[in-house]
């Protein structure tokens, strides 16, 4: 038998601050989620954990340090991440800059609007990552950004169905936890969601 939701179906397009209340709630239903959970070490394991034409929720397990969704946008949809266990390195693109980025633990959140590019990695050494995403609407394109051959930033095209990973160098990734120049890329500041 199915656990109940932690939220009645919205029936309406949800914000990203709905979104990241939806998505700690969901993250706090272990029941949901934690048997949807392949254990794979290959790539990221992902399952659909609710779907109507508001909304989408999924639940991502990172279990390898090389886990990495490049840097990428949702297109129409606005959406959250949630951690449930483990940390994830969320970084954001910036023109002409080294990227910014923070860690995210369990327990931490972001959300973000339709207009949003960013990568999502496992945090090295976290152990065993288990993240929560809603999207409204529900995702169905995104583009995935990198740079080509010819050097130049292209943004690809994908559908939602297709596994999210770099597509094409990824430019100098922001440190990890603990260095200090993470620390001075905090202390400037993580563009709002």
């Amino acid at each position: 038998m199915n656990a109940p939701l932690p939220f009645s179906p919205p029936g309406r397009t949800l914000d990203g601050q709905e979104l990241q209340e939806l998505a700690a709630a969901v993250a706090g239903s272990e029941e949901l989620w934690t048997g949807l959970l392949e254990h794979r070490t290959d790539d990221r394991g992902y399952a659909e954990i609710f779907l109507d034409r508001h909304v989408g929720v999924w639940v991502l397990e990172w279990t390898a340090d090389d886990h990495d969704t490049g840097y990428h946008d949702h297109d129409r949809s606005a959406g959250a991440v949630h951690v449930a266990r483990g940390a994830i390195r969320h970084e954001h693109l910036r023109l002409g800059n080294r990227p910014v980025g923070d860690r995210v633990p369990a327990g931490e959140g972001f959300c973000f609007d339709e207009t949003f590019i960013h990568r999502m990695r496992r945090e090295p050494e976290a152990g065993p990552t288990v993240t929560i995403h809603a999207y409204s609407p529900p995702l169905e394109r995104t583009g995935q950004y990198g740079e080509l051959a010819d050097g130049l930033l292209h943004r690809v095209p994908t559908s939602s169905e297709e596994h999210l990973s770099p597509k094409g160098r990824q430019g100098t990734p922001s440190t990890f936890s603990g260095s200090a120049a993470d620390a001075g890329e905090r202390a400037g500041g993580r563009p709002e969601s």
